[in-house]
């Protein structure tokens, strides 16, 4: 009996000392996990870091690459306006050369016109230089009775004046006498000549008059027609002028209204990827979050498991030597036939079991290992 007595106290030692290791395993176990979660957490946050880093330089180069597409249009924008410039200054140029053309074509016509309008102003008396020669000769296309007498038409005068030397050159014949029938010949000759003289004078006064005006009159109003088409090409020239400088503000307006369409579309680019990098930042971060809380809930978890499975095993190597001693007690009461000697040795095995270190030198199981229980 005392054998089976010593056995079985050895096997509640060999439990507890077993149970001590049992813990102590766990502790290192969860202790490792523990620390595993702490670097899982550090790298995740890590990670976090990271792809935020990688959103942040990825934002940065899209709105570099935003700003580039901007100052590569602005910059043919640029290149446009002054190509238009330059076209603008083409036409205005060319329709300037056109005009100046006609204007130095049309000059001597409008130069004759001039001329030939103040010769006019002149024989018909209207303003000007009144000292002129001629001046006023043409005024009215009246030739009055007094024009003729006062011997306007040269005509009627060498007329008469013939007629004269023939009378005189009778008289001087006949010895400077002149009949009676000479005299009233010589007298109906004068008064036929004036009578019919002087319808042939005023005719001839006013094809005179008119052979001398209409010339100017021709010139005059050629040269107001020079004129007009001085003005017409002038009008021409300035619609050419308008016309450029209008397809010139229409391009301006177009280049404009390009640039600030891509600035708002690069407005909005840039604020979508802003709105981008805040999302995946956020989701980043909410990430790490989440794994954080998932490794110190591990590490938590592991740290209870193994204080939980050091305790049990420390009951359960309790527990052990409760039975032994139970089932001890239980024999020595059934049986009653055990001796004192055997009963003492027992004892004995059992105490220098459980002090010193237990089972001898080596066995791993001492006061200081018994005390990591609690």
């Amino acid at each position: 009996m005392a054998g089976i007595i010593t056995a079985s106290v050895i096997s509640a030692g060999a439990g507890l000392i077993g149970a001590n290791k049992s813990a102590a395993a766990s502790r290192d176990a969860s202790e490792a996990q523990r620390e595993a979660a702490a670097q899982a957490n550090v790298i995740a946050a890590n990670a976090a870091e990271n792809q935020i880093a990688t959103l942040r330089d990825g934002l940065n180069r899209g709105i570099l690459t935003q700003q580039q597409y901007l100052d590569r249009q602005n910059e043919i924008i640029g290149s446009i306006s002054e190509e238009q410039k330059t076209l603008l200054a083409d036409r205005l140029k060319f329709a300037e050369g056109i005009y100046t053309q006609q204007r130095s074509d049309y000059q001597p016509y409008r130069e004759s016109g001039v001329a030939a309008t103040n010769q006019l102003n002149t024989l018909l008396g209207i303003g000007g230089d009144t000292g002129a020669a001629n001046y006023g000769k043409y005024s009215t296309a009246d030739f009055t009775p007094a024009d003729f007498a006062a011997g306007k038409d040269p005509g009627y005068g060498f007329r008469m004046s013939e007629g004269l030397k023939a009378v005189d050159r009778q008289a001087a014949a006949r010895g400077g006498l002149i009949s009676g029938n000479a005299l009233k010949a010589s007298q109906s000759f004068c008064q036929d000549m004036a009578s019919h003289e002087y319808q042939n004078s005023f005719n001839r006064y006013q094809t005179s008059r008119g052979n001398t005006l209409s010339p100017f009159a021709s010139l005059s109003s050629q040269g107001l027609n020079a004129s007009s088409l001085t003005s017409q090409a002038g009008a021409q020239y300035g619609a050419a002028g308008q016309q450029a400088y209008g397809d010139y503000g229409t391009s301006l307006n177009n280049r404009q209204a390009s640039s600030l369409g891509s600035l708002g579309a690069a407005s909005q680019g840039i604020s979508g990827m802003y709105g981008n990098y805040g999302n995946a930042a956020a989701t980043a971060y909410g990430n790490y979050a989440t794994n954080a809380t998932n490794a110190l809930t591990g590490g938590a978890n592991a740290q209870a498991a193994g204080i939980i499975g050091g305790a049990n095993a420390f009951n359960q190597g309790v527990s052990g030597i409760s039975n032994l001693a139970n089932t001890y007690y239980l024999n020595k009461l059934l049986q009653g036939r055990e001796s004192p000697t055997t009963q003492a040795g027992a004892t004995n095995t059992y105490n220098g079991m459980m002090s010193n270190g237990g089972f001898g030198t080596g066995s791993g199981f001492g006061n200081q290992d018994y005390g990591n229980f609690f």
